[in-house]
């Protein structure tokens, strides 16, 4: 079963289908099925070590499926199909197709020896074929969008843990990706600093009409920015739903397990 929002009309955008992955002999998703809507924004919850991490870095290229294909925009993205043959993606259509997506991760991952400005001019110019000039103007504009146009010399060291994320999630932006990735971009951070990279990611959702797949612990988040919140347990997706069905209404123990021991943690802070 192709887990989809039955509110959402037309082709997806992402297509994952019969996807599993295997480090050696431990199986970590198991025949996923799931579907993005483009402007679809969903938010994936569930325990640590449950194949969340792993679907988003397989979108981004950077974890090959055991099995299974996955589609983006229409094309193949692991694979090509060569009269009417699935065969290995090389490079090069590996790259085209990943140009539809962006991802922030957990660590920044700016480069320390360039300034802000320039690491969020740099893929533009070398991957987009931007000049110089455009890139800056670019960058400038996304930076002022996440609140950061008076760093653009300063180096990522002399920023917050919280600046730097928002600094990487300007870096991600300027690229126009039709689908962005974000894994836990809160959980490096110390808890002063979550809600301001929330905040910023509330409002580029509320923005920009790209799809967003958020993997998060954060559910009073994910509950107010997702049109759909994924489950996910022991490698397979359990459940999906609307964040008002699937928070209030669960329809598997599994869930209802996991949301039980959050709302308890909640209470005993």
């Amino acid at each position: 079963m192709v887990l989809m929002n039955e509110h959402v009309a037309g082709e997806p955008l992402v297509k994952y289908r019969n996807i599993g992955k295997r480090f050696g002999a431990t199986e970590v998703l198991s025949d996923i099925n799931f579907d993005i809507y483009p402007g679809e924004k969903v938010a994936m919850i569930g325990p640590s070590g449950s194949g969340k991490t792993t679907l988003a870095r397989m979108l981004m290229t950077l974890e090959k499926p055991s099995k299974g294909t996955i589609e983006v925009g229409g094309e193949l993205l692991w694979h090509r199909n060569v009269n009417g043959r699935l065969m290995e993606a090389n490079a090069s259509h590996l790259r085209k197709v990943r140009g539809q997506i962006g991802m922030v991760f957990q660590h920044f991952n700016l480069f320390p020896h360039m300034t802000i400005l320039r690491n969020i001019m740099e893929a533009q110019v070398h991957v987009l074929g931007r000049t110089k000039q455009e890139a800056k103007e670019q960058a400038v504009k996304l930076l002022e969008k996440v609140g950061l146009a008076d760093k653009c010399n300063a180096y990522p060291a002399q920023l917050s843990g919280g600046q730097q994320q928002r600094v990487a999630m300007a870096r991600a932006l300027v690229m126009k990706p039709k689908i962005m990735l974000f894994d836990e971009v809160t959980s490096a951070l110390d808890p002063e600093l979550v809600e301001e990279v929330l905040g910023v990611i509330r409002e580029i959702a509320e923005e920009e009409e790209m799809a967003m797949l958020l993997i998060t612990h954060e559910m009073a988040f994910a509950r107010d920015i997702a049109d759909r919140v994924v489950f996910m347990a022991d490698g397979q997706i359990v459940e999906q739903g609307a964040p008002e069905q699937l928070f209030n209404q669960p329809k598997h123990q599994r869930t209802m397990n996991f949301l039980s021991r959050f709302s308890a943690q909640s209470q005993s802070v």
